[in-house]
């Protein structure tokens, strides 16, 4: 028996290794539960959002991590985000990385407000780029070593893995694991 499932282990892995990084991370993303949404262009982004927005419904309290990135590219719905984290219901952040082979978004101290995950909404919108997909977690904590230096490195990491709450409540794999209803919203920046 162990020979079998050793052999379809292997055949996995080796499925894996073939298949696009970006491809890979939105199968394991969406099978793990979250909401994928890919972008061509900003004007994409847009409307992605104001959708994601409308399907919340129109009362909701949004907080952001006022990021650059984030100031940047929804500049326009900034009246949107004027709700303190614990009153909010929603999270508008940006990621460090997107880790394909765990379908994962992985986060630093300095997109999470330095707040654990559990004190933030329960529903998130995260905005990446394509550029931001690693592979694994090795090669996204050695994107961040390179991203900062010395004195600006975040005092936390975390990846996010599991995107809805599961109703047996004595799963092993998502014990003592945060959920949260998360969308994602990928903008296209590679040219190939």
């Amino acid at each position: 028996m162990n020979f079998f499932r050793n052999l379809f282990k292997k055949r996995d892995t080796l499925q894996q290794s073939t298949i696009p990084i970006d491809e890979l991370f939105a199968r394991n993303f969406t099978k793990r539960g979250g909401k994928f949404i890919y972008c061509t262009s900003e004007v994409e982004v847009q409307e992605t959002f104001r959708q994601i927005v409308k399907e919340l419904g129109i009362t909701i309290k949004m907080s952001s991590n006022s990021s650059a990135v984030i100031n940047e590219m929804f500049e326009e719905n900034e009246t949107l985000f004027s709700s303190p984290i614990n009153e909010a219901d929603v999270y508008l952040s940006d990621c460090e990385c997107l880790v394909a082979d765990v379908g994962g978004i992985m986060f630093s101290s300095h997109q999470m407000k330095h707040k654990k995950i559990d004190e933030l909404p329960e529903t998130f919108i995260v905005f990446a780029k394509t550029s931001q997909l690693v592979k694994d977690i090795a090669q996204g904590m050695r994107t961040i070593n390179k991203k900062y230096s010395d004195n600006q490195k975040p005092t936390g990491l975390m990846t996010l893995q599991n995107f809805i709450q599961e109703t047996d409540a004595t799963s092993i794999e998502t014990y003592g694991v945060s959920s949260k209803e998360t969308y994602l919203i990928l903008l296209e920046n590679i040219t190939q």
